[in-house]
């Protein structure tokens, strides 16, 4: 076993030993928060850009890239055509959108977003009428409603990406009047709300979290559609929006980790692409939103985040899409590296291969997974570049990222589906849709994931259960969620406390041993949530399921200086937490909790030792 350095006081120490890696991990404690990164404020675009807006089409592409997208021939592209006319045709035969008289409006303005992008896209690359009066029709009933919702601001700015988008690439088959119509709808519904939006503590307007860059990112997007007939207004949305930027696009720094988790992590980036595209195409600029640092390194993320078994690190409230990720070939093209985009494309054959009914090429490297087209696929076709050199081969099987949340993720090897991995979490339960998860972590081996996270609680159950949903404070009932308080995750516990809010764990990462050892120092757990079949052996547990097993050996010492022995039987218990638990809380069939109590004395360091080993031994 790699020797892990001196640890400070209060150390529990927690390895396991994996088939063809050893990850090792220890507990600490790191209560202080980081400094905020230096970087240079965007700057807003200049007058000569200004100056030089170009005729529409200009949102995304031009005359001239549409004309280049309609010659390319390579299998990724036609892969994309047959998806986009694949999910253009559902889009003709689907019923109109109900917008709901009152509530949220982002789930109808989705759908008008999808709509309306696929559709259009797929007349200017064929000419289809019946595709260009699809998009027309539900640009036209979108501008048509009273308000898009102020309320609850993100639905206007999904509106507003549609209407802007939509627009821009029918303005040529759009009559003036309906130009009219849509451009009024803008200033009243969009531009005008989010100017009148304040600034302030609990606003989106600068803030860290998606809600900033799906607003800014919408509205501006609807903003430079129309820039030539409200200038004025334009340019003071855009500005706004540079200035009030710094906030998200610092949370990336520096290794490009996401605090809320990568559902919302792929909502907030996908718009802050948007953004960047947006502006470039249409102002010949970015004003440096793509430069914070560890932006660029969000591709890597999103990679990282997915185990062997083809499941994502589901930490903080995430929510199960099964959507694919058009913006890692925008990721891939800028960062000049086409194996940055490898699951993504891999995706994209299959669900090429499922609407052609043809056999996939090879067997994927992960179990396959139902795919749902995102309503961005048009952008994903404008975004992809045939030119893109393969890149590296296979990225490090060790990452670590320090920032807003540090994360950790390890794995014996890629591109093998029964590959042993471990990812780990740090950082705070105070950010927006954080859980009390901090030193959570989830397990695989033989393509079975031991331990695991739960994702998050529906809304809908919190709120009739009447929780405060967006209180992270130390005593909120948001807490009393089993999925989203402590009860919910593999995390190390002081007599059943809550975790500290005001703290926030760091991960630093142990160097690798000549034989491959990798490990990191971290919080870690010895509560733990898995959905296998639980017995007791005379070293401590062993886990089944899908035909596989894991040993799990517990040792511990009553102080830091007694060598380690093994847990007493007392110590582990097994709980059945199949059953909701609550009001505000789901059942979660077949789950079983493991948790180990060894006695501490007041104000004395104990230790606590798992060795997991996978397979018969």
């Amino acid at each position: 076993m790699f020797p892990l350095p001196p640890l400070p006081p209060v150390a529990p120490l927690l390895s396991l030993l994996l088939r063809s890696a050893l990850f090792a991990l220890a507990l600490l404690l790191a209560p202080a928060f980081l400094p905020a990164p230096a970087f240079a404020l965007p700057a807003p675009p200049s007058d000569a850009a200004w100056a030089a807006l170009p005729p529409h089409p200009r949102l995304f592409a031009n005359p001239a890239r549409f004309a280049a997208l309609q010659a390319q021939t390579d299998e990724v592209t036609l892969q994309l055509r047959a998806l986009l006319a694949h999910q253009a045709a559902r889009k003709l035969d689907a019923k109109p959108i109900n917008y709901p008289p009152t509530g949220f409006l982002m789930g109808p303005a989705r759908e008008a977003q999808g709509r309306i992008l696929a559709c259009a896209l797929t007349c200017r690359l064929t000419g289809d009428k019946a595709h260009l009066e699809r998009a027309r029709s539900e640009l036209l009933i979108l501008a048509a409603m009273p308000e898009w919702r102020p309320s609850h601001f993100l639905g206007v700015g999904e509106a507003a990406l549609a209407a802007g988008v939509g627009y821009d690439w029918l303005y040529e088959e759009l009559t003036p009047d309906e130009r009219d119509r849509v451009v009024r709808a803008v200033v009243a519904n969009a531009i005008r709300p989010c100017l009148e939006t304040p600034d302030g503590p609990k606003s989106w307007v600068r803030a860290d979290f998606n809600w900033t860059q799906v607003c800014h990112g919408g509205v501006t997007v609807a903003a430079l559609a129309i820039a030539e007939r409200e200038t004025a207004l334009a340019r003071q949305v855009i500005e706004r929006t540079v200035a009030n930027f710094d906030r998200a696009g610092a949370s990336y720094s520096p290794d490009g980790s996401h605090a809320e988790g990568p559902s919302y992590r792929s909502y907030g980036t996908s718009f802050h692409v948007i953004l960047v595209d947006a502006l470039r195409t249409a102002l010949g600029t970015d004003c440096g939103l793509e430069e914070f640092p560890g932006f660029l390194k969000t591709d890597d993320f999103n990679n990282r985040m997915v185990g062997p078994t083809g499941e994502e690190y589901n930490y903080s409230d995430y929510h199960t899409e099964n959507l694919h990720e058009p913006i890692m070939l925008w990721f891939a093209r800028e960062n000049r590296d086409r194996s940055l985009a490898r699951d993504e494309l891999a995706d994209l054959a299959r669900a090429h291969a499922t609407i052609s009914a043809a056999a996939p090429a090879a067997a994927p490297a992960t179990p396959a997974r139902p795919i749902v087209l995102s309503r961005h696929l048009a952008l994903e076709l404008l975004w992809w570049d045939p030119t893109l050199p393969a890149g590296v081969a296979a990225p490090a099987r060790h990452w670590t990222a320090a920032g807003v949340l540090p994360l950790s993720a390890m794995r014996s090897a890629w591109d093998d589906p029964t590959a042993s991995f471990l990812a780990i979490k740090g950082g705070t339960p105070t950010h927006s849709h954080a859980h009390m998860d901090v030193g959570s972590f989830i397990l695989e081996a033989d393509g079975v994931r031991w331990a695991l996270d739960l994702g998050t609680e529906s809304y809908g159950k919190m709120r009739a259960a009447k929780l405060d949903l967006w209180n992270y404070t130390q005593h909120s009932n948001r807490w009393t969620t089993s999925r989203v308080g402590p009860e919910g995750h593999n995390i190390l516990r002081f007599d059943g406390a809550y975790q500290n809010v005001a703290g926030k764990a760091d991960i630093r990462a142990l160097p690798e041993a000549p034989d491959g050892t990798m490990g990191n120092v971290v919080e870690l757990s010895p509560q733990w949530h898995t959905k296998a079949r639980v017995t007791r052996t005379p070293d401590g547990l062993r886990l089944g399921q899908a035909g596989q097993s894991l040993a799990l050996r517990i040792e511990v010492s009553p102080t830091v200086d007694a060598p380690l022995g093994l847990a007493t039987a007392g110590a582990i218990v097994i709980e059945d937490v199949s059953a909701a638990r609550a009001t505000q809380d789901s059942a979660n069939p077949g789950l079983s909790r493991i948790v180990i109590t060894p006695p501490t004395a007041a104000h004395a360091t104990a230790r606590l030792r798992l060795t997991a080993t996978p397979g018969p031994r």
